[in-house]
């Protein structure tokens, strides 16, 4: 198509009655297309999945080894399942020697943390049999078996045992909000109980040793045990953390007290950017993790995580 014709046809499509004709037409067939788009991704599902991730490598979520999930990555790619948490934390996986992924279910972040940085190392931790058997398989698939260490354990304010609720799921997959808290609303809903092990991560850090670069806990209300079962490696460390806070009746008192306690920053994880709180009593249905940061500036929201990745570097040198 010539430039003269394509002006032309702008000019045309720019024209104040051609213009209100064509938008008058286009707006009902868009809103039906979205419709059926919504409907669709809503409806299909996806038992296994490869998908391309920034780098351009692949990501294999195996046959029923997270069904949800796989759909999810599916229909919008890699930034399908919490854009924003996924963002933060392929911010950090380039900058990271090592990632604990506390609650890794099917093993999401712990695939896109060894497929992102080849140098990185993960160990994932994921207590129901069931789930760490598609955790196992997609790290296999995905061949990085060398790389991400998985661990069919709890972590814990304390070594032994506990019960972990998990409630009844009517698909392939189980139920993602499985937890240890007995009192919960899963156990207010008769979730089923599995006896699972349980290990505070010190204990654990003390037989295969590491420096901890990051961790992400997502674990139902469980956040303050792993918390305090880790605290010796954290003031060591000091590590970047992304953790799950949902709101609750008892407004997280316990988890803010150790936050503080250890003497680190709570940035909420929002599309706007990250904001700095100080409790987590508040009301939030869209966005529900959080960056505890070692270090913090003057300002109340961030757009840039390399302003604290700069801030903290001193403090990490002094520290070695």
């Amino acid at each position: 198509m010539s430039g003269k014709l394509r002006g032309t046809l702008k000019r045309w499509r720019e024209h104040y009655f051609v213009s209100n004709l064509l938008s008058a037409i286009a707006k009902p067939l868009w809103r039906i297309s979205r419709g059926i788009a919504a409907q669709l991704q809503s409806k299909v599902v996806k038992n296994g999945v490869t998908v391309r991730l920034p780098n351009g490598k692949p990501m294999i979520i195996g046959r029923d080894a997270g069904v949800g999930l796989a759909s999810l990555l599916f229909w919008h790619g890699v930034d399908g399942y919490e854009p924003e948490t996924s963002r933060a934390l392929r911010f950090f996986f380039a900058h990271s020697s090592t990632f604990v992924d506390v609650g890794a279910n099917c093993g999401l972040y712990s695939m896109v943390a060894a497929l992102s940085n080849p140098e990185i190392k993960v160990v994932a931790f994921e207590p129901f049999p069931p789930i760490f058997e598609s955790l196992q398989k997609n790290i296999a698939l995905n061949h990085l078996e060398n790389r991400v260490v998985c661990e069919n354990l709890a972590l814990s304010s304390q070594s032994g045992s506990a019960v972990f609720h998990i409630p009844r799921s009517e698909g392939k997959d189980f139920a993602t909000t499985g937890t240890l808290v007995a009192e919960s609303w899963q156990v207010r809903q008769n979730a089923d109980e599995v006896q699972v092990k349980t290990v505070r991560f010190d204990e654990y850090e003390r037989s295969h040793p590491m420096r901890v670069d990051l961790i992400k806990i997502d674990v139902e209300d469980f956040e303050a045990d792993v918390l305090e079962g880790m605290t010796e490696t954290i003031k060591r460390d000091r590590p970047f953390i992304v953790c799950e806070i949902l709101s609750r009746e008892h407004g997280n008192e316990r988890t803010r007290k150790l936050i503080e306690a250890l003497n680190y920053t709570a940035y909420w994880i929002t599309s706007s950017g990250y904001v700095r709180v100080s409790r987590f009593d508040f009301e939030r249905t869209e966005f529900k993790d959080f960056l505890l940061s070692p270090v913090s500036t003057e300002h109340e929201v961030l757009t840039e995580l390399s302003v604290l990745l700069e801030a903290k570097r001193p403090t990490a040198l002094g520290n070695t």
